[in-house]
């Protein structure tokens, strides 16, 4: 019976977690863009356009479970996440804890400052491209560059493409 009991625990536990990730990625297709996993090869693209130097500061607007973060951190500064979903937040906090020089806010890239970075990565939805490129615009400094995969930002011309991954200059 103690079995049971235990495994109706465990399940409840698993339904809790689902619903909770529901929700947030719910909010986040408001506020954002849901969690969608970049792929490897997608990821390779974003970090050989966006040109990582070691002094660099890299920002990624919806960091998910951190897959950009832990590519980037060997060749810059600072990796800073930015992801709303705490059950992402705290797994890529969990993965990513080995890298020193990574770190993940739980928090709105409204809300976020994204002043200090010299490059910024993200994976979006097309109707919120304008508002962020006006965020972007209006915080970050120039020369920042901006990686974008799979969407473009209206009215602002890439400087360079590969495939569905777009590098931007401030």
């Amino acid at each position: 019976m103690t079995i049971i009991y235990i495994l109706y625990g465990i399940l409840a536990i698993g339904y809790a977690l689902v619903f909770i990730f529901i929700i947030y990625t719910l909010y986040a297709f408001i506020k954002g863009a849901p969690f969608v996993p970049s792929a490897r090869g997608t990821v390779k693209k974003i970090i050989h356009l966006a040109g990582l130097h070691e002094n660099d500061v890299l920002i990624d607007l919806g960091s998910g479970d951190g897959r950009i973060l832990r590519k980037a951190a060997p060749s810059v500064k600072k990796a800073i996440g930015i992801e709303i979903n705490p059950l992402l937040y705290y797994w890529s906090r969990v993965i990513l804890a080995k890298h020193r020089n990574i770190e993940v806010r739980r928090e709105s890239l409204w809300a976020t400052d994204i002043s200090e970075a010299d490059v910024i990565t993200l994976f979006f939805i097309a109707g919120k491209m304008n508002q962020l490129k006006t965020k972007i615009k209006k915080q970050a400094k120039p020369g920042t560059r901006v990686v974008s995969y799979a969407f473009k930002f209206p009215d602002w011309q890439y400087v360079k493409n590969d495939g569905k991954v777009y590098l931007y200059i401030v």
